[in-house]
């Protein structure tokens, strides 16, 4: 199935008191560098980066800089889209990255917060595949045997009520709606943690690095 990745970097890091995507992680790369290069990665078809207009995309790494597009282009897998009115609220970055996904015609968007920097390649496929086995399925979302959370992947016929959210609504609104049908897969529990705070910080860094040491 056609899906298209949404990654959602336009947030204004108020709580952390500054720019959460550039924070380094212990590889060298920016925190939101270890989002974005799990869903290129991944087997999504297209990625597409809602960032602000004044981001300078320090975080993201050299090799990306010549790679991406600003426009439509269906040979450029990676594209940056400026959000203008991002400080309007989550539901105008949505919006932004909906309405840019659809020039793709995908089957379906499968949406990340660029601020989870412990979300892996396989978990993006793992929901990306439940949602294709699961036909009759408005959604498929990540669980911690916590409720729905993001990485969430919707249907192509979702992208109307997607569009229709205001303000700081983000797609929680929903996953809490009866009217939707959705799935959960259980992820790990720090692929769900985001940079918000200095402690949370501090604690996505020391996981990262304990996970680095795990895999050498």
């Amino acid at each position: 199935m056609q899906t298209t990745g949404i990654v959602l970097a336009a947030g204004k890091s108020s709580r952390l008191g500054r720019d959460k995507l550039s924070v380094m992680m212990p590889d060298g790369r920016a925190l939101a560098a270890w989002t974005l290069e799990a869903a290129l990665n991944s087997r999504l078809d297209h990625i597409i980066c809602v960032v602000k207009p004044e981001d300078s995309l320090e975080w993201l790494p050299s090799k990306w800089h010549k790679a991406f597009s600003y426009t439509y282009n269906p040979d450029k897998r990676l594209r940056m889209v400026l959000c203008n009115d991002f400080a309007g609220g989550m539901a105008n970055s949505i919006r932004c990255g909906i309405l840019t996904a659809m020039e793709y015609k995908p089957k379906g968007v499968l949406m990340l917060m660029a601020d989870q920097p412990l979300i892996t390649t396989e978990n993006i496929n793992h929901v990306t595949a439940v949602l294709d086995s699961n036909p009759l399925s408005d959604y498929v979302a990540g669980t911690d045997n916590e409720g729905s959370k993001p990485p969430v992947a919707f249907r192509s016929h979702m992208f109307g009520p997607l569009l229709s959210l205001h303000g700081d609504e983000g797609a929680r609104k929903m996953l809490r709606n009866p009217k939707y049908q959705g799935v959960q897969v259980s992820l790990g529990r720090a692929s769900f943690w985001d940079a918000d705070t200095e402690l949370q910080v501090q604690q996505i860094l020391k996981y990262a690095e304990e996970r680095m040491w795990r895999e050498a």
